[in-house]
């Protein structure tokens, strides 16, 4: 999905390697297939994201489908957060 536009910036910032937009990533904290919460696969994200946010959904691998209220509250806060002026706050 949008492979031409993924490889387009990969090429753009390849000098940098940095994410300097708003960046959300969603832990599972129970997921054992891809564990980002102690492991160090995370860690490279954490160094090249400039505005990163994370946040840990009790689930397992396929969280989206196990806890989507959870995920999408995640979301809609993150984005709310982000995007004051699109996403107003009452």
């Amino acid at each position: 999905m949008n492979h031409r536009a993924n490889a387009a910036y990969a090429e753009r910032a390849r000098a940098h390697w940095r994410l300097n937009m708003p960046v959300l990533f969603l832990h599972a904290e129970y997921d054992y297939i891809c564990e980002t919460i102690d492991s160090q696969i995370a860690a490279p994200m954490r160094a090249h994201c400039d505005n990163l946010t994370e946040v840990t959904v009790q689930s397992g691998h396929w969280m989206a489908q196990e806890k989507p209220v959870e995920v999408n509250a995640a979301l809609a806060k993150w984005l709310s957060a982000q995007l004051p002026g699109l996403w107003p706050q009452r």
